[in-house]
């Protein structure tokens, strides 16, 4: 796979790519790799420095070393990566322990979430600690935002079926009219928000 990526030109150097998957890897601290490898990996490797974290979901390799070729397994490390997992349980914010789960609940009751907001007002009180407790080594945000802008697609995706099976269910059919307002109250949460754009980085 890596052979794939620098043919095309993409300018990425051989060391960046996981050695197991080729996806290209985020360099992270040795205070991140401290604070979630097991003991007895890192007393394997020999050191904590100059690893790169590997978030491809269907790859065993958490962190790898571009220069010695040590690996970290998801086995060897502490928390559940959520960068490699699809459930709706899997972390999302490690900092302040949130899951997609919760996101999802919010986007389905009331069309959007803010638990993006609480985590960016608790990391400007410096409460965040994100090399320590998120496996890639840096801030959450983009990931939470990622997954609140996932779990609006599907709401809105899913409302207008929801609506055909119950109009298909026997029940008496509404009126055009009400139908629209149906419609409206279904999508109209999600889609007003989705056309504003995220005026904050990810």
């Amino acid at each position: 796979m890596s052979t794939n990526r620098t043919s095309l030109g993409t300018n990425v150097d051989q060391d960046r790519l996981c050695p197991s998957c080729g996806s290209k890897g985020r360099g992270v601290k040795p205070v991140t790799v401290e604070s979630l490898v097991s003991e007895a990996a890192r007393a394997r490797a020999g050191r904590t420095d100059g690893f790169r974290f590997c978030a491809e979901p269907s790859c065993e390799v958490a962190y790898f070393h571009p220069e010695t070729g040590d690996r970290f397994l998801r086995g060897d490390v502490a928390v559940r990566i959520g960068q490699k997992e699809t459930t709706p349980s899997r972390p999302v914010c490690y900092c302040f322990n949130h899951s997609a789960a919760e996101i999802e609940a919010d986007v389905a009751r009331t069309g959007t979430s803010h638990i993006p907001d609480q985590i960016t007002e608790k990391c400007r009180q410096g409460l965040d600690r994100c090399e320590e407790t998120n496996p890639q080594g840096a801030c959450c945000l983009g990931n939470v935002r990622r997954t609140l802008k996932e779990a609006r697609a599907k709401v809105n995706r899913d409302a207008p079926v929801a609506l055909a099976v119950h109009q298909e269910s026997g029940e008496r059919e509404e009126d055009c009219c009400a139908v629209g307002a149906s419609r409206r109250s279904l999508l109209s949460p999600v889609a007003g928000r989705m056309r504003q754009p995220c005026t904050r980085s990810a």
